[in-house]
């Protein structure tokens, strides 16, 4: 099965949280990644979607790492303990300067929103798809 410009498992589609406080940011980024074969559920902020794993299975997180009280890095924490194996993306449109910490807490990947939503998209695919975001 063919979505957009990726190749997509037909079988079962992986299901990603999607935790952004920027209902803008999430909007989007659900809509880009439904229409390219995923199973997209949507939380407002850290402590929503720390409520969501509790309760259902994921297999990506992406969360972004700056919203008021529960952040992106408290996500990566509770995920790593309640869904061990789910994988975890934080974005961020700031700068950043622990990249090596959240990593070595258990995060897949660290992506910059950037003006290029394509390249953002991109990046986000080929880490859920264990490609090298960087090529």
């Amino acid at each position: 099965m063919q979505k957009g410009k990726h190749f997509v498992k037909a079988e079962k589609p992986k299901r990603i949280l999607l935790v952004d406080d920027e209902e803008i940011v999430r909007d989007a980024l659900a809509g880009f990644l439904a229409c390219e074969g995923y199973e997209v559920d949507e939380a407002c902020s850290g402590q929503e979607a720390i409520e969501r794993l509790k309760k259902f299975p994921f297999d990506v997180v992406i969360a972004d790492i700056k919203m008021p009280k529960k952040n992106g890095v408290d996500v990566l924490i509770e995920t790593k303990k309640t869904r061990p194996e789910a994988e975890v993306i934080l974005i961020t449109g700031s700068i950043f300067d622990q990249t090596d910490k959240v990593l070595d807490l258990g995060a897949k990947a660290l992506i910059h929103k950037s003006t290029q939503v394509g390249d953002f998209i991109e990046k986000i695919i080929r880490v859920i798809e264990h490609e090298n975001p960087q090529s």
